[in-house]
């Protein structure tokens, strides 16, 4: 029986985390016909004390279902919890849901990833297996990648995960803020609250994406 687990503990895990997954998506399968920030952010308030629990636990299921932007979730969470907790929260959601999407792409391979992303798989740059960190980085702190579209296309490479992982959390840090940032801020009428992270966040995103095409440049 333990050679027998041992053998195949590659695909024991993989079934509890499908089952797991299973009964996450039915626990919350009310929310899907729903997708709204109205909706969510009282669907979130009303577990109480746990709704930081519900908030991640929906945010590291988004590359299953596909519906939830990142970027929706971590501002409504700022409007729930304030920026400081919507931070800390939403970059644990990423990190479960980054981890989640690479494994799943990695484990069960480009069919899969076709079939959940609709054929519209991201092309990964190839020096991302071989300096995985830096280019991890500036793809996510450039913005201009899908964020679960890029974890899913990462599992089918060779990178490793732990520079995935960290390229990931690092490359993410400013955009979580500003969202977190942006949503406590809303309804408040301080348009200059809203537009300046805004601008923040372009230039940060234009800087990284100019870094990225002068690598990729030099390289060739």
């Amino acid at each position: 029986m333990k050679g027998f687990i041992k053998n195949n503990l590659k695909y024991i895990g993989i079934v509890v985390v499908v089952i797991i997954i299973l009964l996450s998506i039915f626990r919350f399968r009310n929310i899907l016909p729903n997708i709204n920030p109205k909706y969510l952010r009282h669907y979130i308030l009303r577990y109480g004390k746990f709704s930081s629990l519900v908030f991640i636990i929906i945010y590291s299921l988004r590359p299953i279902v596909l519906i939830i932007p990142a970027s929706l979730l971590s501002i409504i969470a700022g409007n729930i919890f304030g920026s400081f907790y919507a931070f800390i929260f939403s970059m644990i959601g990423c990190f479960f849901s980054a981890t989640l999407a690479f494994f799943l792409g990695r484990a069960l391979g480009k069919p899969f990833v076709d079939k959940i992303l609709k054929g519209k798989t991201l092309k990964i740059d190839s020096e991302l297996e071989k300096r995985g960190f830096l280019i991890m980085f500036l793809m996510r702190l450039s913005f201009v990648f899908p964020y679960d579209a890029l974890s899913y296309a990462s599992g089918l490479t060779k990178v490793k995960y732990k520079d995935f992982i960290m390229g990931t959390i690092l490359g993410i840090i400013p955009e979580m803020f500003i969202y977190s940032y942006i949503g406590r801020n809303l309804g408040k009428h301080t348009i200059k609250r809203i537009f300046v992270p805004i601008i923040i966040m372009i230039i940060i995103a234009l800087l990284a994406n100019y870094i990225y095409k002068s690598y990729k440049n030099k390289k060739r």
